[in-house]
């Protein structure tokens, strides 16, 4: 055995020179682990931030620590806590807190926020991301100057028309201006402006597009600078909202708040500069209430869907998709949840949002604070359609489906009911360019939840023929299914009868070429049934409130792009605009609720049509019952005022005339009056001969011509020589 003696003085020294700079990188190092190393943001997701804790000296510190400690040892054993030292040692009232995980530093935040330390200090607690989004004001920030009360007159003042007239605004070239003009609809009259002629149709008074109000108080326009909303009689500015470069604008329901967008200016400013390009101000006094990142939102460079923001109908939430989250490497998952928010606050409901897997679409009900939505289904996992019920984030019902390609949701108005329509595949193949393709052949269904039976009642409708289009009766029992395909589609009605487990067919009404959309009047009973860009350009008009329903007229607008019904459901519009098929002729036709033709009018470049909206009716229900019992009274009154004013319009036609002709007869007396004087002249240059003295009837002759009225060939008797040859 050979024994060795390591020598130190021998050994190689492997140490680096002190000038030696290391420019390997741990991305050609150690790639494959490199995705594991932690990062801050795993670490401050779990910090919590608290303020109002009491403020005490040097010498409590210790006390007041060991106090804190064993109330947040109540929710989590495991906490770290860090008071702030002030200069002298002391306290600063606030208190940083490490929780193991993210989801303990959420339960912290939801149970110490709004808690009593003792009689004098209550806690407020926030996530430490949340406090660093803080920003410090603006060296050049002043107070608020108190503006003065714009008074624009009666916002409601349209609504007192005594015809019960309805409003619509209109946007085209006007001598190849553009213009926004609102005007009056006139039934068997063209429609007049309403109002004063400079004030309700201006030229250049939107630079984009404009909107009115849910409520019909205000209309807006868009300008680079910012939004203007005017309202009252002459259409004065009642409030301005300044957001440099806005695209997009959205009301709440209730007309309480406005949402606007714009977009960075430079692509690459996504999350750097655009903290505040979607914004929530006060309709009603024009404070700025909260202004949100769209790139912290979603997660996107990109709007994904406007409006982005969608309110309950009490205007208490307001929800979108949640941004979706990525895994260790970087890669984008799907979205799986709602962010909530209370317009109270305007922040999360209990902090967080809420967790749905892979959900693509929600809406809420028209009546109630209640979420429906529909989750996509995955190869293990199957579609999901629920309710969600606000706040209690209870689940009222849901159904799941395999194989679901694609799906709608339709609300009733009354928020009674809820229809889903979903498209099923058998088995779906991939191509080699991506696309999916659907092996088998589709079913069509569709999926009605009651919300107003016990545990909220699920029934399911077969469809034997292709989904198009699908629209609910408001108020009824009835809903309208148009089935088929471009060259053949049938609307179906059906009716849903108590204590039935399937929706009855009513009527199968007849087929159409091109039928794309079904529209139910927004008082019930009425159905429109819509060709639109399409060359025939036809609208099937049908009576429902009937046992069996029936279509009562078709009418014809070439090439139309848009149909809507008016609030109140007794008149229909029919709109080719910008942006509709190529070679069609722009403008708008009006149409009773049965079909008949009021008005046709043609316009450069229409741009856009909307019917003034009405607020909803505030009437009792007994009221409502009373007015509807009395109807034929109401009914023959209007009447009445139709066939005056058909005769108020008749007799302005003839008092028009008569002025028009008066006006003639006097130029004509006046140069009837200087032809007499100058006559004496006139008969000296004619060397004497009065050529406009009245004729003597005794000098002339009467003379009587005979003129054939037709002629005919006859041959001629041959005379005797004629004949001898």
């Amino acid at each position: 055995m050979v024994e060795i003696d390591f020598n130190k003085e021998n050994e190689e020294d492997y140490s680096d020179p002190a000038d030696f700079v290391d420019d390997v990188t741990d991305d050609v190092l150690v790639p494959d682990v490199l995705y594991k190393k932690p990062t801050i943001d795993e670490f401050e997701d779990n910090i919590v931030f608290i303020a109002g804790i009491p403020i005490v000296g040097a010498d409590r510190i210790g006390r007041l620590q060991s106090v804190l400690k064993k109330v947040l040892e109540k929710l989590e054993p495991g906490v770290k806590l860090f008071i702030p030292p002030s200069p002298e040692g002391g306290s600063l009232g606030v208190l940083l807190t490490e929780w193991p995980d993210s989801r303990s530093a959420a339960f912290a935040v939801k149970s110490l926020d709004g808690y009593s330390f003792d009689k004098n200090h209550t806690f407020t607690a926030r996530f430490f991301t949340d406090m660093k989004k803080l920003e410090a004001p603006s060296d050049a920030w002043t107070t608020p100057v108190k503006s003065e009360y714009s008074d624009v007159g009666d916002l409601w003042w349209w609504l007192q028309n005594e015809r019960c007239r309805d409003q619509f605004a209109i946007s085209h070239d006007k001598l190849g201006v553009p213009t926004v003009g609102v005007f009056t609809n006139m039934k068997g009259n063209d429609p007049e402006l309403a109002g004063d002629p400079e004030k309700a149709e201006r030229a250049n008074w939107t630079e984009t597009v404009f909107t009115w109000s849910p409520h019909g108080s205000y209309l807006s326009t868009i300008h680079k600078r910012g939004i203007i909303l005017w309202g009252g009689r002459d259409f004065a500015r009642a409030h301005r909202f300044a957001h440099d470069n806005v695209q997009y604008i959205d009301f709440s329901p209730c007309e309480t708040y406005l949402v606007t967008y714009a977009a960075p200016e430079e692509n690459n400013s996504w999350g750097d500069y655009e903290k505040d390009s979607l914004r929530v101000w006060d309709v009603r006094t024009g404070e700025l209430k909260k202004a949100y990142s769209t790139f912290e939102l979603t997660g996107r460079t990109q709007l994904p869907t406007w409006p982005f923001f969608k309110w309950s109908i009490d205007e208490k939430y307001f929800a979108c998709l949640k941004a979706p989250e990525k895994d260790k490497l970087e890669r984008e998952k799907k979205i799986d949840g709602i962010s909530i928010f209370e317009s109270e606050t305007f922040e999360l409901v209990d902090k967080r949002a809420v967790t749905i897997e892979n959900i693509k679409h929600f809406d809420w009900s028209p009546t109630a604070p209640i979420l429906a939505y529909y989750s996509e289904c995955t190869d293990a996992v199957p579609a999901e359609f629920g309710l969600l019920q606000v706040p209690s984030m209870q689940r009222l019902r849901s159904a799941r489906v395999h194989n679901v390609a694609d799906a709608q949701m339709f609300w009733q108005k009354s928020g009674k009911r809820l229809a889903f329509y979903t498209m099923r595949y058998k088995k779906k193949e991939f191509r080699e360019t991506g696309e999916v393709k659907y092996v088998g052949g589709c079913q069509y269904h569709v999926d009605i939840f009651e919300i107003d039976k016990k545990d909220v009642s699920l029934m399911n409708l077969p469809l034997a023929e292709p989904f198009i289009h699908f629209d609910w009766d408001p108020e009824g029992d009835k809903f309208c299914v148009l089935v088929g395909n471009t060259a053949k589609a049938t609307p179906q009605v059906y009716k849903i009868e108590a204590n039935s487990h399937a929706p009855k067919l009513v009527s199968k009404l007849d087929a159409g070429v091109h039928f794309n959309e079904v529209q139910f009047a927004p008082k019930g009973g009425w159905l429109a049934v819509l060709a639109k860009v399409s060359a025939g350009g036809n609208v099937y008009f049908i009576d429902t409130s009937l046992a069996e329903a029936k279509r009562t007229n078709v009418i014809e607008h070439p090439l139309f792009n848009k149909g809507y019904w008016d609030p109140t459901g007794r008149y229909f519009v029919t709109c080719s605009t910008l942006g509709g098929r190529a070679g069609a002729d722009l403008g708008y036709r009006i149409f009773t609720f049965q079909g008949r033709e009021l008005c046709r009018k043609n316009l450069d470049r229409l741009a856009q049509f909307k019917w003034r909206p009405r607020p909803p009716v505030k009437l009792s229900e007994q009221k409502q019952n009373e007015i509807r019992k009395n109807l034929k009274k109401t009914a023959a009154k209007f009447v009445k005022q139709d066939d005056d004013e058909k005769c108020r319009a008749s007799q302005e036609v003839v008092e028009k005339r008569r002025k028009i002709m008066a006006a003639f007869d006097v130029i004509r007396n006046r140069n009837r009056e200087c032809l007499e004087n100058t006559r004496h002249l006139r008969i000296a240059l004619r060397n004497g001969v009065d050529t406009e003295a009245q004729l003597d009837e005794d000098e002339f002759v009467d003379e009587e011509i005979t003129i054939a009225l037709s002629t005919s060939k006859t041959a001629a008797p041959l005379s005797e020589e004629d004949e001898r040859d």
